[in-house]
């Protein structure tokens, strides 16, 4: 901490000498500090849950439940084969089911999945896959899949396990998901993803790629801390299907995970993050502008379901709005200052979740800036947006009560 006054200082007198303006100084340090104290509370935070990963048994005490797995299909994803295929080779011990809803009989995810309908050779006990019967006008299409898919889960599955289709699930991936979410007072668990793109060389800047990692570094650190879950890699006990507040949710909700915490609050279990089910992406991003639409997607889930979207909006504002305020004054030495740190974050944050690599300093650096405006235009967005469009369909979005109408399906 003396340190850290000491570096206040320095920045004050700098300030000062150099004619800037002090109010922009102490803002910008201020919220250094506590993106530092945040960091630090997450890595206390994975340190504590890692700690008790070591310390229980290889085997839930309630042992290997029977599982049912969830995908809901729009489009030819073309990592759904990848998924298929790890999904076959799974190492859980216990029967498990796969149940897939595709969102229409012309969709391009069945020839995808044609391959697999008569495969035996696979890991699951049964494989079930089924259209979208019911194109309701309100709450969005993935939802709908969703109530679809809960009515038709095998009577023995304890746990239901939903991953979306671009994910990169491991072998042993449904122990780690069942073993986490088994726990004592643990009602659901998810993962998160960590995007991994290339370093910049002289194949090019790769900007939007570290645009997205910093975001992304940034957007885990705070799931983690206010419990926002990640609907990537979900899994959650059969009764938290059973009880019902979770399904009036999906019935006029934009997505299935980040308003989970009231559901379970209310029969008195708790959503944990799972370390270990942190998925490394290295696929290029989108462009700019499509990223900054998927970002803005993101953050207005958290807007419309999660208690903790005013913590959330405030950091991506408050961050990009200062940093240009001490530069629309010409407070280049803070700004400069102010970034430097922002870097170190992101490097301890990447040696936190992938501790066996060295940090992409350079990387960092590209997307840091770009990052920053890109999340702060994204959380006003967020704010403001009446309309969102996701994957081919229009939704009109209401706060209050929360809950969006489908206006146009493209694709259908």
């Amino acid at each position: 901490m003396a340190s850290i006054n000491w570096s206040l200082g320095i920045g004050a007198a700098s300030a000062e000498r150099w004619g800037l303006s002090l109010p922009a100084t102490a803002l910008l340090f201020g919220l250094l500090l506590l993106q530092i104290l945040l960091v630090k509370l997450f890595s206390r935070r994975l340190s504590d849950l890692r700690r008790g990963t070591h310390q229980l048994p290889a085997e839930p005490e309630e042992g290997w439940l029977p599982l049912e797995v969830v995908l809901c299909l729009r489009g030819a994803d073309a990592c759904l084969p990848r998924l298929l295929d790890v999904l076959a080779r799974q190492t859980y011990p216990a029967p498990w089911r796969l149940q897939v809803v595709v969102d229409s009989d012309a969709d391009p995810a069945w020839p995808l999945l044609q391959p697999w309908l008569a495969r035996t050779d696979t890991a699951w006990n049964e494989l079930q896959c089924r259209t979208l019967q019911q194109r309701p006008s309100q709450g969005s299409l993935k939802c709908a899949a969703l109530r679809q898919a809960f009515p038709d889960l095998h009577s023995d599955s304890a746990l239901v396990v939903l991953l979306d289709a671009d994910i990169r699930f491991a072998e042993d991936g449904l122990e780690r998901c069942a073993w986490a979410c088994l726990q004592p007072g643990v009602g659901a668990i998810s993962g998160n993803r960590w995007f991994a793109p290339p370093s910049p060389g002289l194949s090019g800047l790769n900007l939007s790629s570290w645009t997205r990692a910093v975001w992304n570094a940034g957007a885990v650190v705070l799931m983690t801390l206010w419990k926002i879950p990640w609907g990537g890699c979900l899994c959650v006990r059969r009764s938290v299907v059973d009880a019902g507040d979770w399904l009036e949710l999906l019935s006029r909700g934009l997505c299935e995970d980040t308003g989970l915490l009231g559901p379970l609050r209310r029969l008195g279990l708790d959503y944990r993050f799972a370390p270990d089910l942190v998925m490394v992406d290295p696929d290029p991003a989108q462009a700019l502008l499509p990223l900054s639409r998927w970002i803005t997607r993101q953050l207005l889930t958290a807007r419309l379901h999660h208690p903790a979207w005013g913590l959330v909006a405030l950091h991506g504002i408050s961050s990009a709005a200062l940093l240009l305020l001490a530069l629309l004054e010409g407070d280049w030495t803070t700004a400069l200052v102010y970034e430097l740190g922002c870097v170190g974050l992101l490097c301890w944050i990447e040696q936190l979740l992938q501790p066996e690599g060295s940090p992409h300093w350079l990387g960092w650096s590209v997307g840091l800036l770009p990052g920053q405006l890109v999340d702060g235009a994204s959380t006003v967005a967020a704010l403001l947006a009446r309309r969102i469009s996701w994957r081919g369909v229009d939704y009109a979005v209401r706060t209050r009560p929360a809950r969006v109408w489908i206006q146009r399906d493209r694709l259908q």
